[in-house]
């Protein structure tokens, strides 16, 4: 019993394969049993697709001794995968079958022609052999019923008449007034609002430059809001589209706080003619450092004189 196994040991380690390959077979087959299920065929080619399925899942099994399965489930799972998938197949082709019918398969009915027609002598059919059937043709032919269920069918006496067309009379319609497209102005009054904020913007920001003798302003003594914070971040959102539009730049390099000025035209023109882009550049703020402020901003300042009692 003991040479027995060891050689089943050394036929299968010479034959099998790893792990991985054993599961990729499994996948395909499961792949194939889906396409036949997909065709719905019932027939004896189904049975013999699935025979052949069985046979590459059962040379699988034998690759591997039943205490190997331990260290494996997971191809003991596939296996029967496969084995459930390929009987629920094979339950569809029995329970096609009609005993009480007369059924074949169109190969094997050829076949059967050819080896009733065919020299005995000879292994292969000569097509004149097919003149053989020519009496066979004459009576069966004439005596096969006519059909005419297909595309339906007409008495020839009595044709059916094309239906007269009915006469359509159009109400001719009321020509309709042509509306001119409604103008879309909001878009416009928003945009003329922000040039008109950015106008104060830079009019406090030229101020602020000539009263500092032409230096550098601090950013945040012009944007910050002591009375509000979310105007302080509306004021650095403003600010920013005149640094995109050229007008302003801010040095975020210097020492301590950025720093902003004014750009004359041209000077903004031969940064723009050198190659420049202009970016738009929004800074950050928070709560907490915002509170740290409590001298009102140049912006501030401007808003409170301009404000209506």
């Amino acid at each position: 019993m003991e040479s027995i196994v060891n050689d089943k040991e050394n036929i299968n380690s010479n034959m099998r394969r790893n792990p991985q390959q054993r599961k990729i077979i499994y996948r395909n087959l499961l792949s194939k049993i889906e396409g036949i299920e997909e065709t719905e065929e019932v027939g004896l080619r189904t049975v013999n697709e699935i025979g052949e399925v069985l046979r590459e899942a059962n040379s699988l099994d034998t690759e591997w001794l039943i205490d190997e399965r331990v260290e494996h489930a997971d191809e003991t799972y596939l296996d029967c995968l496969v084995l459930s998938s390929a009987s629920s197949v094979l339950k569809k082709c029995i329970q096609a079958v009609d005993v009480f019918t007369s059924t074949y398969e169109p190969e094997e009915f050829s076949q059967h022609i050819i080896n009733s027609i065919k020299d005995e002598d000879s292994d292969e059919m000569n097509p004149f052999d097919l003149l053989k059937l020519l009496k066979d043709a004459r009576e069966i032919i004439p005596k096969v019923p006519d059909y005419t269920y297909v595309y339906g069918s007409y008495d020839l006496e009595n044709l059916p008449q094309p239906k007269p067309k009915r006469q359509i009379t159009r109400t001719q319609k009321e020509k309709l007034e042509k509306k001119e497209p409604e103008q879309v102005t909001s878009m416009t009054k928003e945009e003329d609002t922000i040039e008109e904020i950015l106008k104060v913007f830079l009019e406090v920001l030229n101020k602020k430059y000539k009263e500092a003798n032409e230096q550098p302003i601090k950013y945040y003594e012009y944007i910050i809001d002591t009375d509000d914070f979310a105007n302080t971040v509306e004021n650095m959102f403003y600010f920013s589209f005149l640094i995109r539009n050229g007008k302003a730049s801010v040095d975020l390099n210097s020492k301590g706080d950025p720093i902003i000025k004014p750009v004359k035209k041209n000077v903004h023109k031969e940064f723009r003619d050198n190659g420049g882009i202009n970016a738009q550049i929004i800074t950050q703020i928070n709560v907490e450092r915002w509170k740290k402020f409590k001298k009102a901003g140049y912006l501030q300042e401007y808003k409170r004189k301009h404000s209506t009692p």
